[in-house]
């Protein structure tokens, strides 16, 4: 039977600390600790109709090189880089940084080894995607990648075979998953709107058209499906945008995360028209996962009820939402949609998952499958 529900996490878990993990009686390494437990919160299904992803983290937060930033950074292929006093730089020889931020990587895929020994259930892998790492990374110029063209159709390719490589890893360590790809473009919005500024601080780069964009996706969706990742597989955050929301459609999207917070209202004429589109795509067969902050005052309960409420002034019922995945998150990333944090930003500790909010998910989930039910 099709869950009614089903919860993950938005790729990121904030290390135990050294108490906690005396108190729950866990592994001194970090990543093997962090998905022992998540394996405990995620590695079984809540109920029958309350299904469970459980994701291996992209980061931990336990130094400047454990963010999903320089770990998404790691997967690209043939690249060097390092981190410089305003970022992280690309081709510029590989430095101490970015070879902690590979070394990470590949701790992570060997703790997936005994961690999910015996598992069988999804697993999913998060990485930024390429419209977000254009204008998180510099040029060896100093210059944003956004900046340069050619760099920036390069990332997709060089992101793609890295991707492969890694979730190859991942299937030899863990050869019963079934494994998911979600791909964050945090900073897509203000890449199309032309918000990300110059290193001077007196310019802002160009707006890149939504079609240009979903070049970028289209070049990774054709190299997963080569793979043997169908589009159900790969989530995509796409925006609250109607022209991103075609574009990630028109390059073969077929499941895509939105934020409840950053969709605009109903009653204004962009708000009609994105709404229209999302109600398009489910008539059309595609999926759209909504992005939540479950932690006490991240007004989840009245984000999830004004979705409820549009969708059925759009002529929908509850029931019609039945299958939708629920993506736990701390909001970190509205920021960064909306153009106030720039996306090469180090970001805090704080900013990360951690246990009491996915616990707080899954106490809340038999309710909204009670009313998907209905």
């Amino acid at each position: 039977m099709k869950p009614l529900v089903t919860l993950t996490g938005d790729g990121t878990y904030r290390a135990p600390t050294a108490e906690q993990a005396d108190r729950l009686e866990l592994p001194a390494d970090p990543p093997l600790a962090a998905l022992m437990r998540l394996r405990a919160l995620l590695g079984d299904d809540l109920e029958e109709q309350i299904a469970t992803r459980l994701y291996l983290p992209s980061a931990l937060g336990r130094d400047e090189t454990d963010h999903l930033l320089p770990a998404s950074l790691a997967l690209l292929a043939e690249t060097t880089g390092d981190l410089v006093s305003y970022g992280w730089r690309l081709g510029s020889g590989t430095g101490r940084a970015w070879q902690h931020a590979r070394e990470l990587r590949e701790r992570m895929l060997d703790a997936a080894r005994i961690a999910l020994l015996g598992y069988e259930g999804p697993l999913m892998t998060t990485a930024l995607g390429p419209a977000t790492l254009s204008g998180a990374t510099f040029l060896q110029s100093g210059e944003r990648t956004l900046g340069d063209p050619g760099a920036v159709r390069d990332l997709p390719m060089l992101l793609a075979e890295g991707l492969v490589d890694h979730l190859t890893s991942l299937h030899d360590r863990v050869p019963g998953a079934q494994l998911h790809v979600l791909l964050r473009e945090d900073a897509v919005a203000a890449v199309h709107q032309g918000r990300i500024p110059t290193p001077s601080g007196r310019r802002r780069y160009a707006p890149i058209p939504a079609p240009e964009i979903g070049v970028l996706w289209r070049c990774l969706f054709v190299a997963l499906e080569e793979y043997g990742l169908d589009a159900s597989s790969v989530t995509l955050g796409a925006g609250a945008d109607i022209s991103l929301l075609r574009a990630a459609r028109d390059a073969g999207a077929r499941r895509m995360a939105i934020a409840p917070r950053r969709l605009p209202a109903l009653t204004t004429p962009e708000g009609r028209a994105l709404w229209e589109g999302i109600a398009e795509a489910c008539d059309d067969g595609c999926a759209f996962e909504l992005v939540v902050d479950p932690r006490p005052g991240g007004l989840l309960g009245p984000e999830l009820e004004m979705m409820f409420e549009t969708w059925r002034r759009l002529g929908h019922s509850d029931a019609d939402a039945a299958g939708v995945a629920v993506i736990a998150h701390t909001g970190a990333s509205h920021a960064m949609h909306s153009g106030l944090v720039d996306p090469s930003a180090q970001p805090e500790a704080s900013t990360l998952l951690y246990e009491p909010a996915l616990e707080a998910l899954l106490r809340v989930a038999p309710s909204w499958a009670e009313r998907l039910a209905a």
